[in-house]
């Protein structure tokens, strides 16, 4: 009985010893095995242009206007804009609508499909082949109109054509100006002013 009892002491001794250095052993060679990391295989850092995000960073939908004195509404949207370079007053805009509603009920329509909208001067350039209608009737195309922000200013740049309730009309140059005498507002155009009768029934 006590020989058994000193057996199973030293069978639980050596346990004790022979336990903890085989789990030395396990750990030693999982560190042997394991593999080395190599830094130059590490995932890399991307390689961004953040000049150029900044470039081109732009608000989508975006709207600049006012309601001027008188009472008259002007607007100028855009499908997205996006600053010009070095100049964040300055944006560059794709699908342009400007529009004015006077205090008569007259409404002109401008669109184009891109153009420059210039905080600085609060005005905007709708470019790139410019579309004018009024509700008066009057249809015109031209290649660049300018257009203020928050007054009552529009202007063709360069030579028209259109339709009138008149008739076909060509000419150097149109622009909305106010009518000092009693405060309306006139389709006045300028330079060569051609005109082919042809009243809409």
């Amino acid at each position: 009985m006590v020989a058994q009892r000193m057996t199973y002491s030293r069978f639980v001794f050596w346990l004790k010893v022979l336990l903890p250095l085989a789990a030395l052993a396990l750990l030693s060679t999982l560190f042997l095995i394991a593999e080395t990391l190599d830094p130059e295989k590490a995932i890399p850092y991307a390689e961004v242009d953040v000049e150029r995000i900044l470039s081109e960073q732009g608000i989508t939908r975006p709207r600049f206007g006012g309601v001027t004195a008188d009472g008259a509404s002007v607007t100028v949207a855009a499908s997205s804009v996006r600053p010009v370079e070095g100049n964040n007053t300055r944006l560059l805009g794709s699908d342009l609508e400007g529009h004015v509603e006077l205090p008569s009920g007259t409404r002109i329509d401008v669109e184009s499909p891109e153009g420059l909208v210039d905080g600085t001067e609060s005005e905007a350039r709708l470019m790139g082949g410019a579309k004018l209608t009024t509700s008066q009737g009057y249809q015109i195309e031209t290649a660049q109109i300018r257009m203020a922000i928050g007054a009552v200013a529009v202007t063709s740049e360069g030579p028209l054509t259109g339709q009138g309730p008149l008739g076909e009309i060509e000419a150097g140059n149109v622009t909305l100006e106010q009518n000092q005498a009693d405060g309306g507002y006139l389709l006045v155009f300028n330079e060569g002013v051609r005109l082919i009768y042809r009243p809409q029934p």
